[in-house]
Formats: C-alpha cells, sequence, structure tokens
C-alpha cells in the first residue's frame, strides 16, 4: 500500500501554560528498532526545528532553542505509525503552522497542523469611583483572544461604555489586558457586565451590579458568576459548567 503521512484537519487549540498534543500518523513498517525511521517536526515558515528523531532516538542538536526542554515524541508510539509530538507550557509563540515528515523504508510524506494559541480570561478586578453626580464602574481582565464586552441595563438594554485592549507579549506574556468602563449619571444603577471568549467557549464571568444612594451613602452589592468550560489537547468539550459564588462585603461611598 502507499505510504501516507496524516494530521487534524481542524485547527488545534491550545491553552496557555498547559501542554497539547500536535497529532501526526503515518503507515507503518514491521520494524521494532525504529532503524529506518525519521521523523521530524517543523515550522514551515521559517524552518525552525521542533523536534527530530532518527538513528531510534532523538536527535535534538539542530533544535530551535524556543522549543528547548518543551517536546516529546510518545516514543512506544512509533512502531504503530503515531508520530505525534506533545508541546509542554504552550505560549503566545507556539501560535502557527507545524509540518510532519516522516520517512521510513516504505516511503516519505509529510502533513500540517495549525495551532491557535488562547487563554482563559482572569476573574475581572472590581473599582468604582463615586460621586453626587454619577459612578464610574470599571472592570480589568486578562486572556486571549480578543473577547466579546457587553455592559446590559436593568432593561436589557445595550449600554455604551469604553474598553481598552493593550497586548505586550513581552510583558503579559501574550495576554491581552482588558479595560472597560461604564458611566452612569443617574441613580439608582442596575447594569450587568458580561466577557466572553469565543475561542475557549468561555462565557467567564457575569457580573450584575446594583447601586442605590440612601441619604448621603451609596451602597454596592455584587453578585459573580463564574463558569469555565474544559478544553483539553485543543478539543473542545461541553462539560457540566460550574458556577463559584463570589461575595463582595458592601461598601460605603460617602460624598
Amino acid at each position: 500500500s502507499s505510504f501516507k503521512v496524516s494530521t487534524p484537519s481542524s485547527d488545534l487549540i491550545a491553552i496557555r501554560g498547559q501542554p497539547t498534543v500536535l497529532g501526526c500518523e503515518f503507515t507503518s513498517e514491521p520494524d521494532p528498532s525504529l532503524s529506518s525511521l525519521v521523523v521530524t517536526w517543523q515550522r514551515p515558515e521559517d524552518s525552525q526545528v521542533v523536534h527530530s528523531f532518527y538513528y531510534g532516538q532523538d536527535q535534538l542538536e539542530r533544535q530551535s532553542l524556543n522549543y528547548w526542554n518543551r517536546t516529546a515524541l510518545f516514543v512506544s508510539e512509533l512502531k504503530r505509525g503515531n508520530a505525534s509530538l506533545r508541546i509542554e507550557g504552550v505560549r503566545s509563540k507556539d501560535t502557527g503552522m507545524y509540518l510532519c515528515l516522516v520517512s521510513n523504508m516504505k516511503g516519505t510524506g509529510r502533513a500540517q497542523v495549525r495551532l491557535v494559541y488562547g487563554a482563559f480570561y482572569t476573574e475581572p478586578r472590581l473599582s468604582i469611583s463615586a460621586s453626587p453626580h454619577g459612578v464610574t464602574v470599571q472592570y480589568e481582565s486578562e486572556g486571549f483572544p480578543k473577547p466579546e464586552v457587553q455592559w446590559v441595563g436593568a432593561e436589557d438594554q445595550n449600554l455604551s461604555h469604553h474598553t481598552e485592549l493593550t497586548n505586550d507579549s513581552d510583558m503579559a506574556g501574550g495576554l491581552y489586558h482588558l479595560k472597560s468602563i461604564y458611566e452612569a449619571h443617574t441613580y439608582p444603577l442596575s447594569v450587568t457586565f458580561t466577557l466572553k471568549n469565543r475561542l475557549l467557549n468561555q462565557d467567564l464571568l457575569h457580573f450584575s451590579l446594583d447601586l442605590k444612594l440612601r441619604h448621603e451613602n451609596s451602597r454596592l452589592k455584587k453578585s459573580d458568576k463564574f463558569r469555565k468550560d474544559n478544553i483539553k489537547h485543543g478539543i473542545t468539550k461541553s462539560p457540566t459548567a460550574f458556577y463559584l459564588p463570589i461575595l463582595i462585603k458592601a461598601q460605603d461611598f460617602v460624598f
């Protein structure tokens, strides 16, 4: 039969800081010594060597420093035609195409797979600035890629807001820093803040705020629902969501 090398046709979603596996299969041969097998993983855009295997063992002299001490083949699976590569501690720079090249006595072949990097957004940090003229509510969070942000009023109407998104890969490790601000000039104030990470199927946080004036004080009540979908080895599943209630002590703002 003809020699074939194959990789998954769909993109591989990899999570920041977690391991991931780049799948690659090939037509194997009955050679338990693996003496004729050559497996090379490369980045096709710049020919970086991600991992090499030949003469029956790993050969990492030409491995890119970006992947040093982070990659491994499943050596016991090679004789079964499995050349998948495990990468530890996924980083934003790992994003892109990967080329799996395999050669043995049956032939030579290659196939590509795309790695897409993502990071769950952190629990937003809340800050409030209040005055007799109104209130400014701000949330900050970090994650990747760009999220969808929405502020909704008491009657489910969309509210105008100001959202800043910055990305400093050196300082933040490949994360977007989100700062979203809503300003209101009337009381009582009732708003809901939501943040969605579509890539990771993450309806990450959902805050409901009720702010009312009482004499000289305004009191804040906050309820928070947290849901995070499990993603393993780049395969999005639909597990049972879990909810984490977070209580914040009421704060007084004296005008």
